[in-house]
């Protein structure tokens, strides 16, 4: 990042929310436990090998809302929804705010990443899957 002061990103309202909370903790190193869950320290991507990459693009963009599309398999895309949390080499973490679950997420599975404006949400919880013994969705 750039720096400067941005109402995105780590100092979005969403993440300084999560911040604020009680069961926050932050360590000297950049790494920090919340509600239990732990994750290392942030990577800085900005190196000349990463830059414009998927990784880089996505820890700009911690604390955004995003949808995000997975290929599973050859042919099955998979949503998967929430504030953008971390991104590590390997992995990005979502924040699903509405039950405080975290989903930790295979980045080399990414195909599309729809950022949403702040206070915009989707009309849809991509996150409930659908329940094989009567339609309906299921946790």
């Amino acid at each position: 990042m750039n720096g400067n002061m941005r109402e995105c990103g780590r100092n979005s309202p969403a993440m300084r929310r999560l911040q604020s909370r009680a069961d926050y903790m932050a360590e000297a190193d950049g790494a920090a436990v919340l509600d239990n869950f732990e994750h290392p320290p942030q990577e800085d991507f900005d190196s000349e090998e990463m830059r414009g990459s998927m990784q880089s693009i996505l820890s700009q963009n911690i604390g955004s809302f995003v949808v995000i599309e997975f290929l599973i398999g050859t042919g099955e895309i998979v949503r998967k929804q929430g504030i953008l949390y971390f991104v590590g080499r390997s992995f990005v973490t979502l924040y699903d705010e509405p039950v405080n679950n975290f989903i930790v997420c295979d980045i080399f599975s990414i195909k599309f990443v729809y950022f949403f404006m702040p206070n915009e949400r989707p009309r849809h919880n991509y996150n409930l899957l659908p329940n094989p013994y009567n339609g309906g969705p299921r946790r």
